[in-house]
């Protein structure tokens, strides 16, 4: 997406002019997710392809080392595999580890075929079908790929889901998109089960692409722009949902918000 490219550029690059009133991008819920948007993010996933399969394609025997998990969620950005890039997930090691773990937005499986050797399951969504037939090719046995709409598929794993994570996920979900978002993982999570999110927070030092509040429309033009969340944002977006904040943790170097909610009964 632009953030990877942004941070291969030190994280700078030029404001963009204003936003048009006739921008929004179109989209649905992920059980409802239309044909077009099936067919934008499997092109889009195949450009990824075009510049980085090498990577996208190694299976996960490519991955020989099996590194302890660290003790704190920060430091698991950094953890590395000896191949390709970090991990770049905030996450506890006691909510992965034997856990039965699930991605929102899990692509061609690459955080898939990494956590699938410390979980005990694992379960990646996505919208894109192209990027779900790469990941059942590179990851081991007991991980799983089902598409967001497939609801004959995914209802076996509704309510046994321990732990919900992603990565530069939710730096690019509005309110709208997030509270669908939420409805849907509410499904799988198990009461007491916890959800890591990663909301976009810029740094003042950082010169940013497209920055948008979490009520503005998803953008055409922009479709990979961030959307700002404050603590009351994240209130609103959690507001009527069995969801409850446990801990919130800033980073400025990731520029991320970094909330972990728990599943309420």
């Amino acid at each position: 997406m632009i953030e990877r490219f942004l941070r291969a550029l030190g994280g700078r690059a030029t404001p963009p002019v204003a936003l048009e009133n006739d921008d929004e991008l179109p989209a649905s819920p992920p059980l409802e997710c239309t044909e077009r948007e099936i067919e934008r993010w499997n092109a889009e996933w195949f450009e990824y392809l075009k510049r980085e399969w090498p990577y996208q394609l190694a299976p996960y025997t490519e991955y020989p080392e099996t590194p302890p998990l660290p003790d704190s969620p920060l430091a698991m950005l950094k953890l590395t595999f000896g191949f390709a890039w970090d991990l770049n997930l905030y996450c506890d090691k006691e909510a992965l580890a034997g856990k039965r773990v699930m991605e929102m937005g899990c692509g061609c499986g690459n955080m898939g075929k990494l956590l699938g050797r410390y979980a005990d399951s694992y379960l990646g969504t996505d919208y894109s079908t192209l990027a779900l037939k790469v990941a059942r090719l590179v990851s081991p046995p007991n991980c799983s790929y089902v598409h967001v709409a497939d609801r004959a598929g995914l209802e076996p794993f509704f309510g046994t889901v321990d732990t919900v994570v992603g990565r530069f996920f939710w730096i690019h979900q509005n309110l709208k998109l997030g509270r669908w978002n939420l409805e849907f993982l509410e499904r799988f999570l198990k009461p007491g089960g916890l959800l890591y999110a990663d909301f976009f927070w810029p740094n003042p030092e950082v010169e940013q692409f497209v920055v948008l509040t979490p009520d503005h429309a998803l953008s055409k033009t922009y479709p990979s722009a961030m959307f700002r969340y404050t603590r009351e944002d994240v209130e609103r977006l959690i507001e009527g949902h069995p969801l409850r904040i446990v801990r919130e943790e800033m980073s400025p170097e990731m520029q991320r918000r970094y909330v972990v909610f728990e599943r309420l009964p």
